[in-house]
């Protein structure tokens, strides 16, 4: 094996390992992210090395590119939480004085009711399809607005724990229990592991309890399975009627493609990463603009051709889509590699250290911040498995929807032209 691979195997097995030794930082953002490229694309990586398939493309720049990336990763965070003061755990009295608590119940109820205004939406207009036909513009649009219920249930989760309120509890569990058959029935990864890390997170940041070893250790090893076999665990659902639970445990998994050939995601990514190199064309910011038009500009209402035009020119797609696999993405380290070459771990960087922020601040108990890091998490995983753009696509819709939220909650400050504050002992959120 090449020394580049090699050196980037140690250096994730060694952030995996803290969240071992120590399962505070389990959800930490490089722990997280070298958890699931111990458990995902390290495995590919040795496997492309040892097959010897894709050794014209040079695979050790790929590797030589990652190691750089995870280092950026790891700085960026503690960077990040280095820049941010250390303040006292906040109480339910401080919260209760920066914010109304009714408010960002109402808030989290509008959230769910959107979200689930949305999911009636993917109903109808799926029960208009017509059999194996592709989703819609309009389904598409209805998906992601639909995500509101997973925004609206992680600020009632938060709300509960803060304030063992019985209705915020019920809302909480209303927006999450949507996710249920999606999860039992879609073996829907990233969702699967935004929901563990809003419940776990939660109590985490709230009550300050950590995942035990005895619960981390099958936890880990559930999701090293899910996250490596979705593909198989998907196929026999849908032959066998079945769900997650007996899908993995069961011995006879079948991908439902076995009659096609596939690539992983590192091997998309390894000849992506060798392309741009020899050929020294960059696409600069055009990933991230074209994700943005994919998102926010919807088909169904401006038209096909409208959006298309919107698009920046990429003329080279066949040639780096050769070895697309069917089912799987390219990773942030093809991304950011085709717009700015090595300055791409740049990219790394720059979101590892919001991260970093968003975690000193919600370790030290600020409930935006909390927020925040619950829900991007999981998106800034797809950073090292997808794409890099993705996240910065997600960014307006999270913020967006969210930010009017506290905005409307948030008590005026005195002496600035507003209300004196209402003591805690005077405010229930009943």
């Amino acid at each position: 094996m090449s020394v580049e691979l090699t050196i980037l195997t140690g250096l994730i097995g060694v952030l995996a390992l803290f969240a071992i030794v120590r399962p505070s930082m389990l959800f930490g953002y490089p722990i997280a992210a070298a958890m699931l490229m111990w458990f995902f694309l390290i495995p590919q990586a040795w496997r492309i090395e040892s097959v010897g398939e894709l050794n014209d493309f040079e695979p050790t720049l790929t590797w030589g590119y990652m190691i750089l990336c995870v280092l950026m990763t790891v700085i960026g965070f503690v960077a990040g939480g280095a820049r941010t003061p250390a303040v006292n755990r906040n109480t339910l009295e401080a919260l209760s004085e920066k914010y109304d608590l009714n408010k960002l119940f109402i808030g989290s109820v509008a959230l769910v009711a959107i979200g689930g205004f949305a999911m009636i939406m993917i109903s109808r207009e799926a029960a208009t399809m017509a059999a194996n036909e592709a989703w819609t513009g309009a389904i598409a649009f209805y998906a992601m607005i639909s995500i509101l219920l997973i925004y609206g249930a992680c600020l009632s989760w938060l709300l509960y724990l803060y304030t063992s309120s019985l209705r915020c509890l019920t809302i909480a569990v209303f927006g999450l229990a949507f996710t249920v058959p999606t999860i039992l029935f879609g073996a829907r990864r990233e969702l699967s592991f935004t929901v563990a890390s809003i419940i776990l997170l939660g109590f985490f940041f709230v009550k300050g309890r950590s995942v035990s070893r005895l619960i981390l250790v099958p936890l880990v090893l559930f999701g090293g399975i899910l996250v490596n076999q979705a593909g198989e665990i998907r196929g026999y659902i849908s032959q066998k009627d079945s769900n997650l639970i007996q899908a993995v445990a069961a011995s006879d998994q079948q991908s439902a493609d076995t009659n096609l050939k596939r690539y992983d995601e590192m091997a998309s990514g390894v000849s992506d990463i060798a392309i741009a190199s020899w050929s020294n064309d960059y696409k600069l910011l055009s990933p991230y603009y074209n994700t943005i038009v994919q998102l926010y500009v919807p088909a169904f209402i401006f038209g096909r051709d409208f959006k298309n035009a919107m698009r920046a020119d990429d003329a080279d797609s066949e040639r780096y889509s050769r070895y697309f696999a069917n089912g799987a993405t390219r990773t942030g380290f093809s991304d950011s590699f085709q717009s700015f070459h090595y300055f791409g771990c740049l990219i790394f960087f720059a979101i590892s250290y919001c991260m970093g922020i968003l975690w000193k601040n919600a370790r030290s108990g600020d409930i935006v911040s909390q927020f925040y890091y619950m829900l991007l998490l999981a998106v800034g995983l797809k950073v090292f498995t997808e794409s890099t753009s993705i996240f910065i696509g997600i960014l307006p819709l999270i913020i967006g929807s969210t930010f009017v939220v506290f905005r409307y909650a948030q008590r005026k400050v005195p002496g600035k032209g507003g209300q004196p504050l209402v003591p805690y002992a005077r405010q229930r959120l009943s």
